[in-house]
């Protein structure tokens, strides 16, 4: 999947870091750092990994056409998630 740009706006800013204590920028480091990404739902998507500091994050967004998507939520993984991050990233190796 190829992302170009990021909509953000003060809902999605403020629901993000205030909700969840997720930075914009640590959501954007994860699709940076070869994202595992599933389909969840009609037009929504998760992207599963690492910010650069090393902080494993599961990221809900939306595309939005032309490259761009906007982030819904996020959260910081759980052990099962972490376990099939893992699980899935060795197997593409």
């Amino acid at each position: 999947m190829k992302i170009g740009d990021f909509e953000w706006d003060e809902a999605n800013t403020v629901h993000i870091e205030l909700g969840h204590g997720i930075y914009p920028y640590e959501a954007e480091e994860v699709f940076a750092n070869r994202p595992l990404f599933r389909k969840i739902r009609r037009e929504r998507y998760v992207a599963l990994g690492p910010t650069i500091s090393g902080r494993y994050l599961v990221i809900v967004f939306q595309k939005k056409g032309m490259g761009k998507i906007r982030v819904i939520t996020g959260w910081d993984m759980k052990d099962k998630e972490r376990k099939y991050y893992q699980r899935e990233m060795e197997a593409r190796r």
